[in-house]
């Protein structure tokens, strides 16, 4: 008995083993059947997600550009004011037409650069009416396809015929002198660029050109010790996103002249304190006299508790007093006044409310009288342009123009 059970123990292990093993089996055939299924019906590609701007690259719009610079070993420095230029020799970016509002900017401009300051000018950073920079620049920029002045002569190395067509998302540029070693052809997009051309004044020479045919975008010229960078491109092209398309960074460089060690001042716009926070720093002391002075004033103007002396009594005559004075004023000889101010009551109701009554003779006012109360114009003519009348005849004027006078009322 022992031994039969032993038997049928072995067996049943066996059994468990083989089980197990055909469960693997199963698992592995399944999982090579789902990754060739896969593989067959799906495939495996990188995308890129653009992640958005954060820290400083969200508050200032030419960061990849200063960035840039910093990486080949330059010093940038951000400006919202040009109070201040550069030390000579290092290079000057005008992104913004807000350096011609402080005047005297121009002349200290020009000096900084004849004194060996490098000046990188793009398009549109100077005023259209009145180009003051013009006076002094040996560059023209005129719209792309312009005839070229007789003064401005085409520069060597540049092509005579017309510049070959261009495909619509770039466009090729030509160094000359090449850039850095043999770097000579630069693709720049168009969607950065004027359609502008640079062409010199006569008697002048580049220091470099980049060019498209006939074209020239960009263009170095010598300034006294100091130079004169100025593209033909808009300042959006040192902006965040345009600065890194194409060979864009290579044409930036290029303009700013970068070098390690070199100095370089971004000018984007000019920024001003607000003029409150301002006054209260620079004139506090007069800002608080000038408050205590009017809280005086209102103090002063304001209406008090009490009156600033005695009320004096009030002196008033009787009605009896005031009748009997003004009927001896009458009897002295007051009818022709008491009749002239009646009259000349009268008058000035009538003007108030009858239309065209100015400006007419005494018959026409009695009549425009007399339709509008009812009373009769003879009477009221009379009684108009008396001047004296007796005093059986003055009761009977002044109830009548009196009458005249309420019933227009």
């Amino acid at each position: 008995m022992p031994a039969l059970r032993g038997r049928h123990g072995g067996a049943g292990r066996s059994s468990r083993m083989s089980r197990q093993a055909l469960a693997w089996v199963v698992a592995v055939l399944l999982l090579g059947v789902s990754g060739w299924w896969l593989a067959e019906n799906t495939e495996w590609v990188e995308d890129r997600t653009p992640r958005g701007a954060r820290g400083e690259a969200l508050t200032n719009p030419v960061y990849a550009a200063e960035q840039l610079l910093r990486q080949l070993g330059m010093q940038v420095e951000h400006r919202e004011s040009l109070d201040s230029l550069p030390p000579p020799g290092a290079r000057l970016v005008l992104l913004s037409a807000d350096w011609q509002l402080v005047p005297g900017r121009l002349d200290s401009l020009k000096r900084w650069v004849e004194q060996g300051g490098h000046l990188v000018l793009p398009h549109g950073v100077e005023d259209d009416d009145d180009d003051a920079l013009a006076d002094w620049l040996p560059i023209i920029d005129l719209p792309s396809g312009k005839p070229m002045p007789k003064e401005a002569p085409v520069l060597p190395g540049m092509a005579a015929s017309a510049p070959t067509p261009q495909s619509h998302a770039h466009t090729e540029l030509i160094s000359t002198p090449p850039l850095w070693g043999s770097t000579q052809r630069l693709i720049t997009c168009d969607n950065a660029q004027m359609a502008r051309a640079l062409h010199l004044r006569q008697g002048e020479t580049a220091r470099w050109t980049a060019a498209r045919g006939q074209d020239v975008r960009a263009m170095r010229v010598a300034v006294g010790q100091g130079s004169v960078t100025r593209l033909s491109h808009l300042p959006s092209i040192f902006f965040n996103t345009p600065a890194l398309r194409c060979d864009t960074p290579l044409l930036l460089a290029a303009a700013v002249q970068a070098e390690p060690g070199a100095t370089a001042w971004v000018y984007l716009q000019e920024k001003r304190e607000a003029l409150m926070p301002w006054l209260w720093q620079q004139a506090w002391v007069v800002i608080v006299l000038g408050l205590l002075t009017l809280a005086l004033s209102l103090w002063r103007a304001a209406v008090r508790f009490g009156p600033l002396q005695a009320t004096p009594p009030r002196l008033r005559r009787s009605v009896a007093e005031q009748v009997t004075g003004l009927g001896a004023w009458l009897q002295r000889g007051g009818t022709e006044a008491l009749l002239a101010a009646q009259q000349r009551a009268l008058d000035e109701t009538a003007a108030r409310h009858l239309p065209r009554y100015r400006g007419q003779p005494v018959p026409e006012r009695a009549r425009l009288i007399a339709d509008a109360t009812g009373l009769p114009v003879h009477d009221l003519a009379a009684a108009m342009t008396a001047r004296y009348s007796t005093r059986a005849e003055l009761a009977h004027r002044l109830q009548l123009l009196e009458t005249a006078r309420r019933r227009l009322s």
